[in-house]
């Protein structure tokens, strides 16, 4: 993604917003799969101008906590995002922005397609929605939802040889009983990579035990894979007697490369009408109830609570296979 002018992000910031109800925003006319597909076959082509899913970077809050996508490129954004029993769309304008009414608490994983730039990010729910008529700030009572983050962890990468990155952050997702042991734990990596797993914390405050069975570098687009392009393209091990104490470091813009070769091959066997969102039957999207935010360097009083309060609702189910 090229950096667009502060001017750029700065007036698509401040433009006026867009109101879109999460539940129920508008009928678009765009194909988001075909959107998809263009961005990944470019993007291949071009491999020095990609970096794996990038982070979609603009996106914040508003005061009512609902968040906010304004589009500062040259391209019309649109977004995809699974909520309240279906995956939906939505569109950015150039240089607008849209507010979300996204009242149910939860991490939702997006992917964001913009001309030939494809990214990936999350946005959080759980928002006050002021109803008509009210001004001013949220009531005193209202807090915002606070997922449960673990900063600075190393992962294990079960299925490539037991390999350890250090990653930025571990976000909790979603629990999904339905899944095979290991992987129902269901998280993203630095708010981009969507992961099923296995998030154990540490009963004394220390990093949790964080091991990975699977990715989705495309959350609910790309086929799941087994994660290791994630790490196959990393610095050198370290030697074996540093193993313990300094995870390997991930190198990006390698791994990037590997994620989008294995996501360009899988859509080149895909012809159209083949596979549509073949992978959604099995993305994870399930939310789970709120619980305090927490980050393993704290004290580990509650860590025995800590990531663990998953629970599907009705809001929250496994996707009907399309």
């Amino acid at each position: 993604m090229e950096a667009s002018s502060h001017e750029a992000v700065e007036a698509a910031r401040t433009a006026p917003p867009n109101k879109v109800d999460a539940m129920s925003p508008p009928p678009v006319r765009v194909d988001f799969r075909d959107r998809t597909e263009h961005a990944i076959r470019v993007n291949v082509d071009h491999d020095e101008s990609f970096v794996r899913p990038r982070h979609w970077d603009y996106i914040d809050y508003d005061e009512y906590h609902r968040p906010r996508f304004f589009n500062p490129t040259a391209s019309e954004m649109s977004f995809r995002y699974f909520y309240g029993g279906d995956y939906r769309t939505v569109v950015v304008p150039v240089g607008g922005n849209v507010v979300l009414d996204a009242a149910i608490a939860g991490v939702y994983p997006i992917t964001v397609v913009a001309g030939d730039v494809i990214s990936a990010a999350t946005f959080i729910g759980g928002a006050f929605i002021p109803p008509d008529g009210w001004v001013g700030p949220p009531p005193d009572d209202w807090a915002p939802y606070q997922p449960v983050v673990y900063d600075s962890v190393p992962v294990d990468f079960v299925n490539a040889d037991g390999q350890t990155a250090l990653v930025d952050r571990v976000t909790m997702v979603g629990h999904d009983d339905s899944l095979p042991q290991g992987q129902r734990d269901v998280f993203t990596i630095n708010d981009s990579t969507l992961a099923r797993g296995q998030v154990t914390p540490a009963p004394d405050g220390g990093p949790p035990q964080v091991k990975v069975q699977q990715t989705q570098p495309l959350p609910g687009v790309s086929p799941w894979n087994d994660g290791k392009q994630y790490v196959n393209t990393q610095v050198t091990p370290l030697a074996a007697s540093h193993r313990n104490l300094v995870p390997w470091i991930i190198c990006g813009l390698a791994a990037v490369l590997a994620a989008l070769s294995g996501i360009a091959a899988w859509v080149w066997k895909h012809p159209r009408g083949a596979h549509g969102y073949a992978a959604t039957a099995n993305a994870p999207t399930e939310t789970f109830d709120p619980i305090p935010p927490t980050n393993w360097m704290y004290d580990g009083a509650d860590a025995d609570r800590t990531g663990r309060a998953w629970s599907e609702t009705a809001n929250w189910r496994r996707p009907p296979a399309s």
